[in-house]
């Protein structure tokens, strides 16, 4: 299936979001916070970046801004970002992402989205960041 870097400081979520993701068969790389995402993105760059918004050191939208000014391919590789935060679809505007989803979130739906992703590849672009 598709290699996915996964991005969540809540252990259990993310460890859970891991196992269920590999018995779909994607090949999955995790990450406690922004920091960490972006070494992984560094060693290898996946097919699809799922990240929480809401962590310590350092933040997915810092994370995903930085994916941009550090480059590298990074800009091209689709994400999805997920947090429990009420503004959540305003926030996937603001990094220029069509993929998101409110935490909590159902099975189905984290399937559906990262298929979606996959299938559109849609990268994110940050509105004013590229041109």
């Amino acid at each position: 299936m598709a290699s996915i870097v996964l991005i969540d400081d809540d252990d259990d979520m993310r460890e859970t979001m891991a196992d269920l993701l590999a018995i779909e068969g994607h090949e999955v790389r995790t990450a406690r916070n922004g920091v960490e995402g972006l070494q992984a993105l560094d060693d290898r760059l996946p097919q699809l970046v799922l990240t929480d918004v809401e962590m310590p050191v350092l933040d997915g939208r810092a994370m995903v801004f930085r994916m941009f000014v550090e480059n590298l391919g990074r800009e091209n590789v689709p994400i999805i970002v997920t947090s429990g935060a009420p503004d959540l679809g305003e926030i996937a505007r603001a990094l220029g992402t069509p993929y998101y989803l409110a935490k909590p979130f159902p099975l189905e739906t984290l399937t559906a989205t990262i298929d979606k992703a996959l299938t559109e590849a849609i990268p994110a672009r940050p509105p004013g960041l590229l041109g």
